[in-house]
Formats: structure tokens, C-alpha cells, sequence
């Protein structure tokens, strides 16, 4: 009986031992203690009562076959989560791969932005249009590059 109960103790932290009645009929009960939440099924005490001599004759087998239900009853539990959590990282994954990609910055020039609002008018006003000032020195590249707006930083 006793190396039954260290096999119970294998997968609890503890085992209660519960004994109850009288001369004639005896209720033993089993209780493990399990720490861990998700295998709250695991808790589940195994209760018998009989006469002191259907104890004696029957307990040690009766107890085995209750940790051997456990047993299997928590491996199920290991796989399951093993599962879900393969699912989870597969779906994170997946995510992942299909998530859009992030469109590349464009400047664009206000010449460009007053052209598209003003098509369609006949006058299309330009007075508003910040201009930079450059002198002489700097190449016309850069003072295109200065006037020149990113999009995705005024959207953001």
C-alpha cells in the first residue's frame, strides 16, 4: 500500500489520509494535494467505504488503480497543453508572416500636394506655399531636398 502512496506522491505536492466510521464500516478517503490550477481535475479525492477486512483485502488495489487513472488523467493534461501551446506559437507565427509590411517613406514636395488639390480649378493658389530660402552656394538638389515634405511623418 505504501509504495502505492509514494506513487501518488510523484505527481502531488502531499496526500491526505483520511480514515472515518465505526467498528462495523470504515470510509477511507484520499485526498491529493495539487498546487498547480490546470490540473484542478487532478484533485479529485478517491472515497471508499467498506467493512475493515473488504479494506484490508481490497484498499491496495483499489488505490492503485486510482493513481494509475491519475496518472493517465495527467498525462492527458501534459498533452493538451502541449498542444495549445504549439497552436499558440504556430498562430503567432502565421501573424507574423501576414502582418503588412510598413510602406516605405515618399517625399513629396508641396508643388506636388498644391497640384493635386488644385486640379480641376481653373486658379490654383501657390501664394500659400512655404518657400525655403537658399543661397547661391547650395546646389539645387538640396534646396529641393529642404522644401520636400515625408508624408508618413505628417501622417503620424
Amino acid at each position: 500500500m505504501f509504495q502505492v502512496l509514494s506513487q501518488l506522491l510523484a505527481s502531488s505536492s502531499s496526500v491526505e489520509l483520511f480514515v472515518t466510521g465505526d467498528s462495523d464500516n470504515l470510509t477511507v478517503t484520499v485526498i491529493p494535494k495539487v498546487t498547480d490550477a490546470k490540473e484542478a481535475a487532478l484533485k479529485t479525492p478517491l472515497s471508499l467505504t467498506g467493512t475493515p477486512a473488504e479494506l484490508d483485502e481490497g484498499f491496495a488495489q483499489a488505490l492503485a488503480t486510482y493513481v494509475t487513472a491519475r496518472k493517465s488523467l495527467a498525462d492527458q493534461v501534459a498533452q493538451t497543453a502541449a498542444i495549445l501551446d504549439a497552436a499558440k506559437k504556430q498562430q503567432a507565427a502565421k501573424a507574423v508572416k501576414t502582418a503588412p509590411t510598413a510602406a516605405q517613406p515618399v517625399a513629396v514636395s508641396i508643388d506636388d500636394l498644391s497640384d493635386e488639390e488644385g486640379e480641376g480649378d481653373a486658379e490654383s493658389d501657390t501664394s500659400s506655399a512655404p518657400t525655403v530660402p537658399t543661397s547661391s552656394a547650395e546646389p539645387k538638389a538640396k534646396a529641393e531636398a529642404d522644401s520636400a515634405f515625408d508624408l508618413a511623418s505628417l501622417l503620424g
